[in-house]
Order: C-alpha cells, then structure tokens, then sequence
C-alpha cells in the first residue's frame, strides 16, 4: 500500500506546481538602445589612460541538470546541496534523462541543448516508498513576460484549489493547502504545505519554490511521516 501511495505522491508533486499566466503583453525595447543617435560633441583634449576597471561579477553558472553521487546531489545551477539517507532510492542520471525526454548518450553541448527546449526539467527524484516519502526537484522553463510578472507568493496560491482537488480525486481526505515561508539552510521561501489523510494515515508535503535565471525552481518532500519532511529539508544546503 505504501509503495502505492509513493507512486501517487510522485504524480503530484510533478504536478503541483505547474505555473499559470494569463493575459498578453507586447514587446519592451532597451531605454539603452546603442542604436539611438546622439549630437555630436565637441573634440576634448586626449586624456590620461584610465585604471583598468574592476573585475566583472561572475556570471550565473549555466544551466545543467545536477549531480547525484550515491545518495548526495548538488546542482551549481540552483545552488542545492543534499545528502539523503542511506536507505533511499535515488534516481540515477538515465533515469532522470528518461523522465527529460532525452534518449541515447548525448556529448554534454547536446545534452544542454535538449534541456533548453523542455518546458519542464526534472532534476532529481528519491523515495523511501516503505514509509510513502519522495522529494522531487524540478524546474519550469519561464517566458519574458512570466518573468516580468512573476509573484511566487501568488502563484503557489493560485495553485491551492486545484492541489486540493487533485488529492480528493486520488482518494485523500482532509486536505489543505496553505501558503507559508519556510527557513532553510538560514533562508527564507515562498512555500506550500499540504496536509491530508490516506487510508487513516497523516500524509505530509511541503514544496518551496524560488527564481533562478529564467527558471522557476520547485523542491518538494512529502511523507507519511511529518518529521522525516523537517529532517530532509534540514539536510539542504543553499549557496
């Protein structure tokens, strides 16, 4: 029963957080446009060489699935860490290829190049299917104009009703959904934290969610076991 019930937690949590915008917006232009023209200035008399300038900051590393050696992941690209328990199943780079979409050995430029035309990458996935506990690592490509109006807080919101829904539909019970900031690793998130029965047993998922580039980055552990939640969030590490 309870590998059955990790199997229906899986579905969800890839579910749970699919990003709804509506509306149209028409294109922006750069106020900086190096195209427009300028008056032309007087001459000036030649100046002393300048200081060489400071060093720029680093740029954002490139998007890439992230690592899982044994039971520790870590991704540059979200700036995750996390070591799970011995006893959990974690997916294994062809299986996380597989729930990508991506088929065969790709050379790592390939790879990157598949992974830019999904909507949704998936990660990482791990379970302990005897106590009904997963996590679940995603990323939901976003357009411009997504970006630009971008609100995680209502948008976790906005996704309460139809969470709900879909875990009455699969036969949960006492379900509720309800906004929260969550701490971890010392920072806060926009999160959701659900609550409902299966069965007569207390079922348990918070999913936090946050921006990275043009990326709206979700992490979701859920459980029959309310503290096995706290513990694996305890485990994450942010950079």
């Amino acid at each position: 029963m309870k590998k059955y019930l990790s199997l229906i937690l899986a579905i969800v949590m890839v579910l749970s957080l699919s990003v709804f915008f509506t509306g149209c917006g028409g294109s922006t232009t750069d106020p900086t446009d190096p195209s427009t023209p300028s008056t032309p200035s007087e001459p000036s008399e030649p100046s002393e060489p300048s200081e060489p300038s400071e060093p720029s900051e680093p740029s954002e590393p490139e998007l890439g699935l992230g690592k899982t050696e044994g039971h520790t992941y870590s991704s540059d690209f979200l700036g995750l860490s996390l070591t799970l328990p011995e006893d959990w199943e974690v997916y294994t780079e062809e299986q996380l290829q597989e729930l990508n979409n991506i088929v065969g050995d790709l050379l790592p430029e390939d790879l990157l190049e598949e992974l830019k035309k999904a909507a949704v990458i998936y990660d990482l996935f791990a379970q302990k299917p005897d106590e009904g506990s997963s996590i679940n690592i995603n990323m939901e490509k976003l357009n411009a104009l997504q970006i630009l109006s971008l609100d995680i807080k209502k948008t976790l919101e906005s996704q309460i009703s139809s969470i709900e829904a879909a875990y009455e539909s699969m036969g949960y019970t006492n379900v509720e959904a309800k906004y929260q900031k969550i701490e971890v690793d010392g920072k806060d998130f926009d999160a959701l934290k659900i609550t409902a029965k299966i069965q007569g047993l207390d079922f348990t998922l918070i999913t936090f969610a946050f921006r990275k580039s043009n990326y709206l980055a979700s992490v979701a552990i859920g459980s029959l076991d309310a503290d096995v939640v706290t513990n694996i969030i305890s485990r994450i590490d942010v950079k």
